[in-house]
Protein backbone atom coordinates (compact mmCIF):
# COMPACT_ATOMS: atom_id res chain seq x y z
CA UNK A 1 0.00 0.00 0.00
CA UNK A 2 2.67 2.50 0.98
CA UNK A 3 4.26 1.72 -2.52
CA UNK A 4 0.95 2.59 -4.27
CA UNK A 5 0.97 5.68 -2.09
CA UNK A 6 4.54 6.91 -3.00
CA UNK A 7 4.01 5.72 -6.86
CA UNK A 8 1.20 7.88 -7.37
CA UNK A 9 2.75 10.84 -5.28
CA UNK A 10 5.75 10.60 -7.29
CA UNK A 11 3.29 10.99 -10.73
CA UNK A 12 1.89 13.42 -8.71
CA UNK A 13 5.09 15.69 -8.56
CA UNK A 14 5.58 15.11 -12.06
CA UNK A 15 2.41 16.02 -13.42
CA UNK A 16 2.51 19.20 -10.67
CA UNK A 17 5.79 20.19 -11.83
CA UNK A 18 4.58 20.68 -15.65
CA UNK A 19 1.82 22.34 -14.64
CA UNK A 20 1.48 26.06 -13.16
CA UNK A 21 -1.06 25.63 -9.95
CA UNK A 22 0.01 24.11 -6.74
CA UNK A 23 -1.13 21.21 -5.23
CA UNK A 24 -3.36 21.00 -1.87
CA UNK A 25 -2.53 18.90 1.31
CA UNK A 26 -6.23 18.39 3.51
CA UNK A 27 -6.22 17.46 7.08
CA UNK A 28 -9.29 15.49 8.46
CA UNK A 29 -11.55 17.91 10.44
CA UNK A 30 -10.46 17.97 14.02
CA UNK A 31 -13.63 17.42 16.05
CA UNK A 32 -14.68 16.06 19.91
CA UNK A 33 -15.51 11.91 19.48
CA UNK A 34 -19.00 13.12 19.46
CA UNK A 35 -18.87 14.84 16.42
CA UNK A 36 -16.33 12.34 14.28
CA UNK A 37 -19.65 11.82 11.52
CA UNK A 38 -19.93 15.80 11.16
CA UNK A 39 -16.80 16.18 10.88
CA UNK A 40 -16.04 13.66 8.18
CA UNK A 41 -18.94 15.25 5.92
CA UNK A 42 -16.71 18.81 5.94
CA UNK A 43 -13.46 17.01 5.17
CA UNK A 44 -15.20 15.74 2.18
CA UNK A 45 -16.77 18.82 1.29
CA UNK A 46 -13.38 20.62 1.20
CA UNK A 47 -12.35 17.58 -1.03
CA UNK A 48 -14.95 18.40 -3.14
CA UNK A 49 -14.48 22.17 -3.22
CA UNK A 50 -10.82 21.72 -3.65
CA UNK A 51 -11.51 19.36 -6.87
CA UNK A 52 -14.04 21.49 -8.36
CA UNK A 53 -11.38 24.44 -8.55
CA UNK A 54 -9.26 22.05 -10.50
CA UNK A 55 -6.78 21.69 -7.35
CA UNK A 56 -4.72 18.71 -7.17
CA UNK A 57 -4.95 17.05 -3.79
CA UNK A 58 -3.48 14.81 -1.19
CA UNK A 59 -6.28 13.33 0.66
CA UNK A 60 -5.91 13.06 4.71
CA UNK A 61 -5.85 9.38 3.52
CA UNK A 62 -3.27 9.35 1.66
CA UNK A 63 -1.03 12.11 4.32
CA UNK A 64 -1.60 8.74 7.01
CA UNK A 65 -0.21 6.45 4.46
CA UNK A 66 2.76 8.26 3.56
CA UNK A 67 3.38 10.38 6.86
CA UNK A 68 3.38 7.23 9.48
CA UNK A 69 1.66 6.84 12.50
CA UNK A 70 4.17 9.20 14.40
CA UNK A 71 4.10 11.65 12.20
CA UNK A 72 0.53 11.85 11.89
CA UNK A 73 0.32 11.81 14.92
CA UNK A 74 2.44 15.08 15.43
CA UNK A 75 0.38 16.52 12.59
CA UNK A 76 -2.58 16.49 14.09
CA UNK A 77 -0.97 18.43 17.33
CA UNK A 78 0.19 21.18 15.23
CA UNK A 79 -2.96 22.39 14.65
CA UNK A 80 -3.29 25.56 12.72
CA UNK A 81 0.68 27.03 13.14
CA UNK A 82 2.15 27.19 10.11
CA UNK A 83 5.73 26.85 11.41
CA UNK A 84 4.76 23.56 13.06
CA UNK A 85 3.12 22.00 9.96
CA UNK A 86 5.54 23.14 6.99
CA UNK A 87 8.58 20.48 8.18
CA UNK A 88 5.98 17.50 8.70
CA UNK A 89 4.58 18.57 5.37
CA UNK A 90 7.97 19.93 3.31
CA UNK A 91 7.88 15.85 1.20
CA UNK A 92 4.25 16.06 -0.04
CA UNK A 93 4.09 17.57 -3.48
CA UNK A 94 1.60 20.44 -1.67
CA UNK A 95 2.07 23.94 -1.64
CA UNK A 96 -0.66 24.87 0.50
CA UNK A 97 -2.98 23.03 3.57
CA UNK A 98 -6.44 22.80 5.17
CA UNK A 99 -6.41 22.83 8.73
CA UNK A 100 -10.38 23.07 10.19
CA UNK A 101 -11.99 22.60 13.31
CA UNK A 102 -15.44 21.85 14.59
CA UNK A 103 -17.34 21.86 17.90
CA UNK A 104 -20.29 22.77 19.68
CA UNK A 105 -21.80 24.73 22.23
CA UNK A 106 -25.40 25.49 23.44
CA UNK A 107 -27.21 26.70 20.46
CA UNK A 108 -24.04 26.68 17.68
CA UNK A 109 -21.53 24.60 15.87
CA UNK A 110 -18.20 26.55 15.80
CA UNK A 111 -16.53 26.41 12.68
CA UNK A 112 -12.53 26.85 11.74
CA UNK A 113 -10.84 26.51 8.30
CA UNK A 114 -7.38 28.02 8.20
CA UNK A 115 -5.51 27.65 4.41
CA UNK A 116 -1.84 27.78 5.50
CA UNK A 117 1.38 28.46 3.51
CA UNK A 118 3.75 25.56 3.75
CA UNK A 119 6.59 27.56 2.23
CA UNK A 120 7.39 30.64 3.35
CA UNK A 121 5.21 29.48 6.42
CA UNK A 122 2.18 31.60 7.09
CA UNK A 123 -1.85 32.01 7.25
CA UNK A 124 -3.00 33.03 3.51
CA UNK A 125 -6.99 33.03 5.01
CA UNK A 126 -9.46 31.25 7.18
CA UNK A 127 -12.76 31.31 8.06
CA UNK A 128 -14.83 31.35 11.39
CA UNK A 129 -18.17 30.90 11.88
CA UNK A 130 -20.88 30.13 14.38
CA UNK A 131 -23.60 28.27 13.44
CA UNK A 132 -27.17 27.82 14.56
CA UNK A 133 -27.84 24.51 15.18
CA UNK A 134 -31.60 24.70 14.64
CA UNK A 135 -31.17 26.30 11.38
CA UNK A 136 -29.74 23.28 9.68
CA UNK A 137 -27.33 25.25 7.92
CA UNK A 138 -23.66 23.69 8.78
CA UNK A 139 -22.71 22.25 5.33
CA UNK A 140 -25.08 25.03 3.26
CA UNK A 141 -22.79 27.83 5.17
CA UNK A 142 -19.82 25.57 5.03
CA UNK A 143 -19.65 25.25 1.31
CA UNK A 144 -20.69 28.99 0.51
CA UNK A 145 -17.37 30.07 2.23
CA UNK A 146 -15.42 27.46 0.85
CA UNK A 147 -14.33 28.48 -2.54
CA UNK A 148 -13.32 31.84 -1.49
CA UNK A 149 -11.36 30.06 1.02
CA UNK A 150 -8.96 28.21 -0.91
CA UNK A 151 -8.33 30.69 -3.65
CA UNK A 152 -7.12 32.33 -0.37
CA UNK A 153 -9.67 35.30 -0.16
CA UNK A 154 -9.81 36.93 3.72
CA UNK A 155 -13.26 36.35 4.72
CA UNK A 156 -14.91 39.79 4.65
CA UNK A 157 -17.05 41.29 7.59
CA UNK A 158 -20.57 42.44 8.29
CA UNK A 159 -21.52 45.60 9.74
CA UNK A 160 -24.06 45.33 12.35
CA UNK A 161 -26.15 48.44 13.40
CA UNK A 162 -28.50 48.14 16.43
CA UNK A 163 -30.87 50.88 17.85
CA UNK A 164 -34.07 51.25 19.93
CA UNK A 165 -37.15 53.43 20.38
CA UNK A 166 -35.81 53.72 24.07
CA UNK A 167 -32.17 55.47 23.90
CA UNK A 168 -29.79 54.01 26.59
CA UNK A 169 -31.13 50.34 26.25
CA UNK A 170 -28.44 47.32 27.64
CA UNK A 171 -27.36 45.34 24.77
CA UNK A 172 -26.09 41.70 24.85
CA UNK A 173 -24.46 40.28 21.62
CA UNK A 174 -23.96 36.14 21.77
CA UNK A 175 -24.35 36.25 25.72
CA UNK A 176 -21.76 39.57 25.62
CA UNK A 177 -22.04 42.46 26.78
CA UNK A 178 -21.96 44.85 24.00
CA UNK A 179 -22.54 48.56 25.02
CA UNK A 180 -26.11 50.53 25.12
CA UNK A 181 -27.82 51.65 22.24
CA UNK A 182 -27.08 53.17 19.47
CA UNK A 183 -24.07 50.84 18.96
CA UNK A 184 -22.09 49.28 15.53
CA UNK A 185 -19.83 46.93 15.41
CA UNK A 186 -18.13 44.58 12.67
CA UNK A 187 -19.18 41.49 13.07
CA UNK A 188 -18.57 37.57 11.35
CA UNK A 189 -21.16 36.91 8.76
CA UNK A 190 -23.96 34.44 10.05
CA UNK A 191 -26.49 34.40 12.52
CA UNK A 192 -25.83 36.33 15.94
CA UNK A 193 -28.00 36.15 18.94
CA UNK A 194 -29.39 39.50 20.52
CA UNK A 195 -30.44 40.90 23.88
CA UNK A 196 -31.78 44.34 24.78
CA UNK A 197 -33.39 45.54 27.61
CA UNK A 198 -34.49 48.62 29.41
CA UNK A 199 -35.78 49.11 33.08
CA UNK A 200 -39.51 49.73 32.63
CA UNK A 201 -39.85 47.87 29.50
CA UNK A 202 -40.49 44.52 28.53
CA UNK A 203 -36.53 42.71 27.14
CA UNK A 204 -36.47 41.58 23.30
CA UNK A 205 -34.72 38.45 22.10
CA UNK A 206 -34.20 38.04 18.59
CA UNK A 207 -31.50 36.63 15.68
CA UNK A 208 -29.53 38.98 13.17
CA UNK A 209 -28.48 37.78 10.55
CA UNK A 210 -25.11 39.38 9.41
CA UNK A 211 -23.75 39.55 5.75
CA UNK A 212 -20.04 39.32 4.44
CA UNK A 213 -19.46 42.95 3.23
CA UNK A 214 -22.66 44.33 4.07
CA UNK A 215 -24.35 46.68 6.83
CA UNK A 216 -27.33 45.16 8.39
CA UNK A 217 -29.22 47.95 10.30
CA UNK A 218 -32.06 47.12 12.77
CA UNK A 219 -34.06 49.19 15.21
CA UNK A 220 -35.70 47.12 18.32
CA UNK A 221 -39.29 48.50 19.68
CA UNK A 222 -39.23 48.03 23.37
CA UNK A 223 -43.06 47.78 24.17
CA UNK A 224 -43.00 49.69 28.42
CA UNK A 225 -44.40 47.37 30.81
CA UNK A 226 -48.19 48.70 32.14
CA UNK A 227 -48.20 50.09 35.52
CA UNK A 228 -43.93 50.90 35.93
CA UNK A 229 -42.57 53.67 35.57
CA UNK A 230 -39.72 53.67 32.58
CA UNK A 231 -36.50 54.96 34.41
CA UNK A 232 -33.52 57.20 31.67
CA UNK A 233 -30.08 56.38 32.08
CA UNK A 234 -28.28 59.28 33.26
CA UNK A 235 -25.49 59.94 35.74
CA UNK A 236 -26.49 59.83 39.40
CA UNK A 237 -27.34 63.47 40.97
CA UNK A 238 -26.97 65.16 44.60
CA UNK A 239 -30.44 65.69 46.12
CA UNK A 240 -31.48 67.70 49.06
CA UNK A 241 -32.59 65.44 51.77
CA UNK A 242 -36.22 65.00 52.10
CA UNK A 243 -38.26 65.47 55.44
CA UNK A 244 -39.22 62.59 57.71
CA UNK A 245 -42.58 61.21 56.53
CA UNK A 246 -44.64 60.91 59.58
CA UNK A 247 -45.59 58.41 62.47
CA UNK A 248 -45.39 55.11 59.98
CA UNK A 249 -45.47 51.66 61.05
CA UNK A 250 -44.44 48.95 58.54
CA UNK A 251 -45.96 45.80 58.03
CA UNK A 252 -43.55 44.06 60.45
CA UNK A 253 -44.30 46.44 63.41
CA UNK A 254 -48.28 45.51 62.48
CA UNK A 255 -47.21 41.95 63.07
CA UNK A 256 -44.73 42.61 66.33
CA UNK A 257 -47.66 44.24 68.06
CA UNK A 258 -50.38 41.48 67.62
CA UNK A 259 -48.00 38.44 68.75
CA UNK A 260 -47.31 40.80 71.61
CA UNK A 261 -50.86 41.27 71.83
CA UNK A 262 -51.92 37.79 71.36
CA UNK A 263 -49.29 36.39 73.85
CA UNK A 264 -49.97 39.09 76.90
CA UNK A 265 -53.68 37.96 76.71
CA UNK A 266 -52.40 34.34 76.71
CA UNK A 267 -50.39 34.89 79.91
CA UNK A 268 -53.39 37.08 81.32
CA UNK A 269 -55.48 34.07 81.20
CA UNK A 270 -52.79 31.31 82.65
CA UNK A 271 -51.82 34.04 85.28
CA UNK A 272 -55.34 33.83 86.37
CA UNK A 273 -55.86 30.10 86.12
CA UNK A 274 -52.70 29.38 88.17
CA UNK A 275 -53.48 31.99 91.04
CA UNK A 276 -56.90 30.34 91.48
CA UNK A 277 -55.76 27.13 91.82
CA UNK A 278 -53.67 28.14 94.22
CA UNK A 279 -56.27 29.81 96.28
CA UNK A 280 -58.27 26.48 96.10
CA UNK A 281 -55.01 24.52 97.59
CA UNK A 282 -54.87 27.52 100.33
CA UNK A 283 -57.90 27.22 101.19
CA UNK A 284 -58.03 23.81 102.15
CA UNK A 285 -55.29 23.75 104.01
CA UNK A 286 -55.22 21.88 107.81
CA UNK A 287 -52.86 23.24 110.45
CA UNK A 288 -52.93 20.92 112.83
CA UNK A 289 -52.37 18.61 110.10
CA UNK A 290 -50.09 20.67 108.12
CA UNK A 291 -51.50 18.81 105.11
CA UNK A 292 -53.85 20.65 102.28
CA UNK A 293 -56.93 19.54 100.22
CA UNK A 294 -56.18 18.54 96.91
CA UNK A 295 -54.45 16.73 94.28
CA UNK A 296 -50.59 16.57 93.68
CA UNK A 297 -52.22 17.02 89.93
CA UNK A 298 -53.97 20.35 90.86
CA UNK A 299 -50.77 21.45 91.85
CA UNK A 300 -48.46 20.50 89.17
CA UNK A 301 -51.11 21.99 86.98
CA UNK A 302 -51.17 25.20 88.28
CA UNK A 303 -47.16 25.13 89.05
CA UNK A 304 -47.27 24.52 84.99
CA UNK A 305 -49.26 27.28 84.31
CA UNK A 306 -47.52 29.79 86.15
CA UNK A 307 -44.80 28.74 83.97
CA UNK A 308 -46.28 29.46 81.13
CA UNK A 309 -47.93 32.55 82.17
CA UNK A 310 -44.51 34.23 82.41
CA UNK A 311 -43.18 33.17 79.22
CA UNK A 312 -46.18 34.80 77.13
CA UNK A 313 -45.38 37.93 79.38
CA UNK A 314 -41.90 37.33 77.90
CA UNK A 315 -43.23 37.22 74.31
CA UNK A 316 -45.45 39.94 74.87
CA UNK A 317 -42.52 42.17 76.03
CA UNK A 318 -40.49 41.47 73.07
CA UNK A 319 -43.32 41.88 70.42
CA UNK A 320 -43.90 45.39 72.32
CA UNK A 321 -40.37 46.23 72.07
CA UNK A 322 -40.19 45.21 68.75
CA UNK A 323 -43.12 46.84 67.70
CA UNK A 324 -41.66 50.60 69.02
CA UNK A 325 -38.30 49.76 66.90
CA UNK A 326 -39.69 49.78 63.78
CA UNK A 327 -42.22 51.98 64.14
CA UNK A 328 -39.21 54.73 65.48
CA UNK A 329 -37.04 53.26 62.39
CA UNK A 330 -40.17 54.01 59.78
CA UNK A 331 -41.21 56.84 61.26
CA UNK A 332 -37.55 58.47 60.88
CA UNK A 333 -36.82 57.28 57.12
CA UNK A 334 -37.42 59.99 54.62
CA UNK A 335 -41.06 59.94 53.12
CA UNK A 336 -41.31 57.83 49.85
CA UNK A 337 -44.07 57.55 47.23
CA UNK A 338 -46.64 55.20 48.29
CA UNK A 339 -46.98 51.66 46.49
CA UNK A 340 -48.98 51.40 43.27
CA UNK A 341 -50.70 48.81 41.27
CA UNK A 342 -50.66 49.05 37.52
CA UNK A 343 -52.43 46.22 35.43
CA UNK A 344 -52.93 45.88 31.61
CA UNK A 345 -53.11 43.30 29.09
CA UNK A 346 -49.60 43.21 26.34
CA UNK A 347 -48.46 41.37 23.80
CA UNK A 348 -47.19 38.58 26.17
CA UNK A 349 -50.69 38.34 28.42
CA UNK A 350 -51.92 40.01 31.33
CA UNK A 351 -49.93 41.93 33.41
CA UNK A 352 -49.83 43.11 37.03
CA UNK A 353 -46.87 45.76 38.22
CA UNK A 354 -46.41 47.01 41.58
CA UNK A 355 -44.02 50.06 42.43
CA UNK A 356 -43.13 51.75 45.78
CA UNK A 357 -41.85 51.19 49.30
CA UNK A 358 -44.25 48.45 51.50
Amino acid sequence: MRRSVLAALALFVTSAAAAPAKGLAVLAVNAPSDMQGLAAQLTQQVLDAAQAQGTKVVTPRDLETFLGPKENLALGHCGPAPECLSPLLAGIPAARVVVGTLARDQSHYLVHFWLISLSPPGTLAEVDRAILIASRRLQSDVAAALPALLRGEQEAKGTLTLDSNVPGAEVSLDGEPWGRTPVTRMLKPGKHEVHIAHVGYYPVDRWVTVEAGKTTRDLVRLVAVPGAEAVAVAPPETSAPTAAGGFRVPVAGWVALGVGLAAGTAGAVLAVSAHNNENQLLAGYNPVRDSYQGFRSQAVTGQNQATWANVCFGIAGAGLLTWGVLTWIASSAPAEPRASVGVGVGAHGATVSVAGRF
